[in-house]
């Protein structure tokens, strides 16, 4: 199973769920997919372009922590 499927499964199974911030952080990995593969013009991503997509979509959010962090947002940084 590819991890573009397997992206889609949880997020069917976070939206059963009610899992808000599993669904949000799918739901970003979804869009961030879909946009790679438009920009790329293909149908569906391969599993290494989709592992570069997770690395950068979890440095983005590491970067956005540590300046809320830094910015003394504590309640920003723990969604």
């Amino acid at each position: 199973m590819s991890v573009v499927n397997t992206i889609e499964k949880n997020l069917k199974e976070a939206l059963r769920s009610k899992d808000e911030i599993k669904l949000t952080t799918l739901r970003m990995l979804k869009s961030a997919f879909k946009n790679k593969s438009i920009e790329l013009k293909v149908d569906e991503l391969d599993d290494k372009e989709a592992g570069i997509i997770v690395k950068k979509e979890v440095k983005k959010r590491q970067d956005s922590i540590k300046a809320y962090k830094e910015g003394n947002r504590e309640d920003l940084a723990q969604r």
